[in-house]
């Protein structure tokens, strides 16, 4: 008899078993250059002197205490290159993974079988924008537009996840949380949920849910958020 073989992530058991997790949308992470991130954050330092006034079409303007300013088309075409050769890395990574089932991704990614498009520039970085969050900011469930979405931390003060309060999303302070699918039961996980640190960065599908819950300390987070589209 065969053994049942699966390109699914799974978890092996000490005993050698296994726990599948075939469901639900890849989330890519990784780090980005130091440098990479100071230019983010002295560009997005420029815009909030500046005072330019915040595009609420390209994103919800969820902040109150803070505040969220969109880089201007000029810097975004300048990162793009950067940013999608970790577009590439991700994909790479599922076919690795999935070898042929990855073709249905490919062709709702890619218009054509081939993964050469993408470095033909058929994924284009559309937005970009960065989040000066301050005490008793939170940013509610929410999906992006586009194809791709990416977060990328630029200033993550440890103290924000240090919160006595008790109870719901307090013990989540400050983390970013994914949110995929319905709470059925205790054996069905449903959020994912990280404590970010400086350079990390996330890829997802736009329509992954994600939010960020209030915290309490007098610090300053800052994010750079985007979406890539197909053209």
């Amino acid at each position: 008899m065969n053994k049942f073989v699966t390109n699914a992530t799974y978890f092996q058991t000490d005993t050698d078993d296994k726990i599948i997790y075939p469901f639900g949308p890849p989330i890519f992470q990784t780090e980005v250059d130091p440098n990479f991130t100071t230019e983010l954050l002295n560009e997005g330092l420029r815009l909030s002197k500046e005072n330019k006034e915040w595009d609420p079409k390209h994103a919800g303007d969820f902040l109150v205490y803070g505040k969220p300013y969109h880089f201007n088309d000029d810097f975004i075409l300048k990162s793009e290159s950067y940013l999608k050769t970790f577009v590439e890395k991700f994909f790479d990574g599922l076919y690795q993974q999935l070898g042929n089932d990855f073709i249905g991704i490919e062709k709702t990614l890619f218009v054509q079988n081939d993964r050469r498009q993408l470095k033909q520039g058929n994924v284009r970085l559309d937005t970009m924008w960065i989040n000066f969050s301050k005490k008793h900011d939170f940013v509610p469930p929410h999906s992006h537009t586009g194809i791709l979405s990416f977060i990328i931390y630029c200033k993550v003060p440890k103290e924000i996840f240090d919160d006595t309060k008790v109870g719901g999303s307090q013990k989540q302070a400050g983390q970013i949380v994914f949110n995929y699918g319905e709470h059925i039961s205790k054996l069905q996980r449903t959020e994912y949920s990280v404590k970010p640190y400086e350079n990390l960065m996330f890829i997802f599908p736009n329509e992954l849910r994600h939010y960020v819950p209030v915290y309490f300390k007098d610090a300053e987070r800052i994010s750079v958020s985007g979406n890539f589209v197909v053209v």
